[in-house]
């Protein structure tokens, strides 16, 4: 049987001489093979709860130890129908033999088997969407995920906006990450697509949420296991141009306890390319730049996730919980920065290599408590968090710049060797506790606090080297102008109220949110040191009108704050491109919200409509602006605007045509607008109109395969001095279940016709510019998942219920 087996059956049973033992043989009823890994269960006949559970091993065999008495079994194995047998125990070992288990293919049909999960379900302040058919995405990362959500767009930067705004706040299993919105990229690309459950999206989040996030809260939950026993899921992918990926999800489960542990790793080659195109207006400089940049990117990553839980009597429980992830990135970039005279004739050119090693080490660990009273029956909760997470990089860039003149001679006394050092270390501890009680069968009380506490250490060396002795760091000096340093630590603490009734037809949920905010930020080089404390207010109101069943009109607003992220914060020069220059402000303030939304849902038994109609007004508006320095350096650095507006029409269309079609349209259509004055005094004023649309379609063919389209458009988006142009996209996928549905393989490819190009024109009072920018987005990757023991993912809600049903309309 082998030792693993063994370890099974003796961690599954309990067994001991003397004691009451019932064991069987698990067989497939068609072909009497053995179901290895299955899940054996002894039920209480009164109220059906566990007494006990286990798993067979590799040869189907189980054992199960129970007081003498009359039990239901069950028994359960992915793909195959479960059985519910009532048994007596004698004392002694009760021998049941084999049984039997009925292919669900079989009983049902093999349609119903892989008929896909509804798209997405509406609840009182959020969709959620189920990525376990999403095809598309898989062996991809978070951020392909994202793509294929509707109102939801990824720019060339890994940006995200949503229904045509930025600043979105990114929680993994409802928790915020130590990385900043600002790293949006770098939180989404440490998750692989194939370790996300679903994605929640909170347009406009309650008072039971941070504040933080004008745009919204996008929420990752990842997959965790629920099935008795021992159980797991493996996959793999490989895609075009070198990218790899794969994974191991364990578990073990009894009626007290589960312990799992998650890995995955990614190994990802991608190349992009950028040009751009200025003009200059003013005098004394070559009137045109002309820049191109190839990039070549070399990423890796690991990411371990672990868990204990145990079930502290029938009213409580704990869990600890560990993340841990390694990534690194090489990178390798050419620039060539050409300037122009009149006739577009070479002046001059600089030609400047990089090479770049990043590693980056983030590891998070917590602990949590929950209270259910009675059962949870009443309703009644208290939930515990505490958490503790670091992140730690270590990048050094070499810069090999030349310089040639306008006959393409190399200017040997010109040549510079550069060394560009940012290393970074974070921290942010989160204590949290949540508190919900039915005052009556129809009214709802929750309370909370939470305190979030960030410390983040930034620091830039630049050096310049002898080219004659290469980089060595005896003929070097430090560059005291690039050379900085940055100290930023950000409190927030916050207390929430929420009062939630049902009036019948009618309910409504009523919160406020306090929040204080304490703000230190300390520059050493001048020895600065620059405090912003404010305490804030923040109401919210969701209102629920049901006209009939499937028939619902909801209005909401809630009030919301943008903080300054570090990046936009910390006063260092970038210099990367030193025509291309970036700069934070550690002066800026924090941008307020009022976000309004009216929508209409409306279900069929073949068609789901969701119409939401959506204003948001922000003063203070964090913007980011170009300017010159020298009449010839662009500086990318970010102010306080003094208002933008969105105003916006968003439909949702889902249609189900038969049991192996369907389809979501989604559509959004807005104009936004933002003014302000810049540094040097010159007031802007940009509005546009503009639109998204989406496009998700699936045709299953049974006992074949399922294909899933995917396409979107993006149209023109306003910003304070120009405007990002329309991009276009479609992705198709496809996926054959194999070996009695335990295993998936998935074809699919993104962008098939290659035409996501960003491409943001720009124009300022000295100068207007084009940039273009290219990346690698048409991949075919091919996956392969196996799940043995019964695998199943597991919802993790863990936020108090809504009253009238509203959680979970459609």
């Amino acid at each position: 049987m082998g030792l693993v087996s063994f370890l099974l059956i003796l961690l599954s049973s309990n067994h001991s001489i003397g004691q009451t033992v019932l064991k069987g043989t698990v067989i497939q009823s068609e072909t009497e093979e053995t179901l290895e890994f299955a899940n054996a269960s002894l039920m209480s006949l009164s109220d059906s709860s566990m007494v006990t559970g286990g798993v067979a091993d590799m040869e189907g065999r189980f054992e199960l130890q129970a007081d003498p008495g009359t039990y239901y079994l069950r028994l359960g194995y992915i793909g195959f129908q479960e059985l519910w047998r009532e048994v007596e125990l004698e004392q002694g070992i009760n021998d049941l033999g084999e049984i039997g288990l009925a292919s669900l293919s079989e009983e049902l049909g093999e349609i119903v088997v892989e008929a896909a999960a509804s798209l997405f379900r509406s609840e009182f302040d959020r969709r959620v969407f189920s990525m376990e058919n999403t095809v598309v995405a898989e062996g991809g990362t978070a951020l392909q995920v994202l793509e294929t959500l509707p109102s939801v767009m990824v720019d060339e930067e890994g940006n995200i906006s949503m229904r045509g705004s930025g600043n979105i706040e990114i929680h993994i299993n409802g928790r915020p990450t130590n990385l900043t919105s600002d790293d949006t990229e770098s939180i989404l690309e440490q998750f692989p697509a194939d370790a996300i459950e679903s994605v929640e999206l909170i347009t406009n989040p309650s008072a039971r949420y941070d504040a933080e996030g004008v745009g919204g809260i996008i929420n990752l939950v990842l997959k965790e296991e629920r099935m008795v026993g021992f159980n797991g899921r493996v996959n793999t992918s490989a895609g075009t141009g070198h990218k790899y990926s794969g994974g191991v999800n364990l578990n073990y489960r009894t009626n007290n306890m589960n312990i799992f542990t998650n890995y995955s790793y990614q190994y990802r080659e991608l190349w992009e390319y950028n040009e751009s195109f200025r003009a200059y207006s003013g005098p004394n400089v070559s009137p045109y730049m002309d820049q191109d940049f190839d990039t070549q990117n070399y990423r890796q990553g690991h990411l371990i996730r672990s868990g204990f839980e145990y079930n502290i009597g029938q009213n409580s429980s704990a869990r600890l919980f560990s993340n841990i992830n390694l990534r690194s990135r090489d990178r390798e970039r050419l620039y060539n920065i050409r300037t122009l005279d009149n006739q577009l004739e070479l002046d001059s050119m600089f030609v400047r290599q990089l090479e770049e090693d990043q590693s980056r080490t983030n590891y998070e660990f917590g602990l949590e408590y929950s209270w259910r009273p009675n059962g949870n029956g009443n309703g009644q909760s208290l939930d515990a968090r505490f958490s503790f997470s670091h992140d730690q990089q270590d990048r050094l860039e070499y810069f090999d710049q030349e310089f040639y003149n306008d006959q393409q001679e190399a200017v040997d006394d010109k040549r510079t060797l550069q060394t560009y050092e940012r290393p970074l270390n974070n921290q942010m501890y989160i204590g949290q506790i949540d508190y919900t009680l039915p005052v009556t069968e129809r009214i709802n009380f929750e309370a909370g606090w939470r305190s979030t506490l960030r410390r983040n250490d930034l620091e830039q060396i630049f050096r310049k080297y002898d080219p004659e002795f290469g980089f060595d760091l005896a003929h070097s000096e430090k560059d005291d102008l690039i050379t900085n340093q940055f100290r930023f630590d950000e409190d927030v603490h916050a207390a929430y109220l929420i009062l939630q009734q049902d009036l019948g037809a009618f309910s409504y949920q009523a919160g406020l949110r306090a929040e204080y905010t304490r703000t230190e930020s300390y520059q050493p080089a001048i020895d600065s040191t620059h405090t912003n404390n404010y305490f804030d207010f923040f109401p919210s109101i969701f209102l629920n009108y049901e006209i009939s069943q499937n028939q619902d009109v909801q209005l909401n607003y809630s009030r919301r704050i943008r903080r300054p992220g570090t990046w936009a914060l910390m006063p260092f020069i970038n210099a990367q491109d030193f025509f291309n220059l970036r700069i934070g402000n550690p002066y800026l303030d924090a941008e307020y919200t009022n976000s309004f939304e009216v929508s209409y849902l409306r279900g069929w038994e073949n068609y789901f409509l969701s119409a939401s109609t959506y204003f948001r007004h922000t003063s203070d508006a964090l913007s980011r602006v170009f300017e010159l320095f020298d009449e010839r350096y662009a500086i990318v650095t970010w102010i306080n605007s003094d208002t933008r507006q969105n105003l916006g029409v968003e439909l949702v269309n889902q249609f189900n045509f038969s049991q192996n079609a369907d389809a979501t349209l989604t559509g959004n259509f807005f104009h936004s607008e933002v003014s302000g004055v810049n540094s040097e005094g010159d007031s802007f004023v940009n509005s546009r109109y503009s639109w998204t649309l989406s496009l998700l379609s699936n045709v299953r063919i049974p006992n074949w395969f399922n294909v899933q389209v995917m396409g979107n458009y993006r149209g023109p988006i306003a910003v304070p001095q120009g405007s990002i142009k329309p991009v276009f996209g479609m992705s198709m996928g496809l996926r054959r279940n194999l070996w009695r549905q335990n295993a998936t393989v998935s074809l699919n490819v993104s962008d098939i016709f290659n035409t996501q190009r960003f491409v943001l024109e720009t124009d300022g009072s000295r100068f207007a510019q084009e940039r273009r920018f290219d990346r690698e987005t048409r991949i075919l990757t091919l996956s392969l998942t196996y799940r043995f023991g019964g695998y199943q993912e597991r919802e993790r809600h863990e936020r108090p219920r809504d009253l009238n049903g509203q959680d979970g309309l459609y």
